[in-house]
């Protein structure tokens, strides 16, 4: 039985702490990049095909992602080279029916009807493609946006297949696409 999805509104508040207050959420994002080292070296020998810069993002969001994972609670299992290996061998499956990269590529990732916590991967869609980026922040060109969008998608695929939600988790079960507006860089800040 698939797990219940982590719910959109969620999935966003949990986002935007982390990215607010990144110190908190340090130790354990260390610690989950540590725990989960197989899904980091995928990361790390796929940084190759990326700029220096979109592989600090990759870096950074693939933190987020496992650590959203973590926030949700329950168990979270090391994941395997044969989970990996498996959810990047569906992501690849599907990526020649979502090219190319252009304004309605988020529809038609959305589209998708197996992917695992399609919210989380929601999140990551608007991160990489409707956000405004700061002086701070490295403004990814659709290219590079859409090859870390594509290696969060395996590491979603793979925490999922290695997460059990708690008993008394409130997923939902089917999904249906909620929009969340972007938070403009001024707020970012902001409670």
């Amino acid at each position: 039985m698939p797990n219940p999805y982590i719910p959109r509104e969620q999935v966003h508040a949990w986002s935007e702490a982390i990215g607010r207050d990144q110190v908190a959420h340090q130790a354990a994002l260390n610690r989950l990049l540590t725990d989960q080292r197989r899904l980091t070296k995928f990361l790390e020998h796929n940084q190759a095909e990326l700029q220096p810069t979109t592989a600090g993002v990759a870096l950074y969001l693939f933190g987020v992602l496992a650590r959203i994972y973590d926030l949700a609670g329950g168990q979270l299992r090391k994941v395997t080279w044969d989970h990996i290996h498996a959810a990047a061998q569906r992501v690849s499956g599907a990526t020649a029916e979502l090219l190319p990269i252009d304004e309605a590529f988020p529809e038609r990732v959305r589209a998708v009807a197996w992917r695992a916590q399609p919210h989380v991967l929601d999140e990551a869609l608007m991160a990489l493609f409707a956000r405004e980026t700061t002086d701070e922040e490295a403004d990814l060109d659709d290219a590079e946006a859409g090859k870390v969008f594509f290696l969060m998608w395996v590491a979603n695929e793979a925490l999922d297949a290695c997460w059990r939600a708690p008993r008394n988790f409130q997923g939902e079960t089917e999904y249906t696409y909620a929009h969340i507006e972007p938070t403009p860089p001024e707020d970012a800040g902001e409670e």
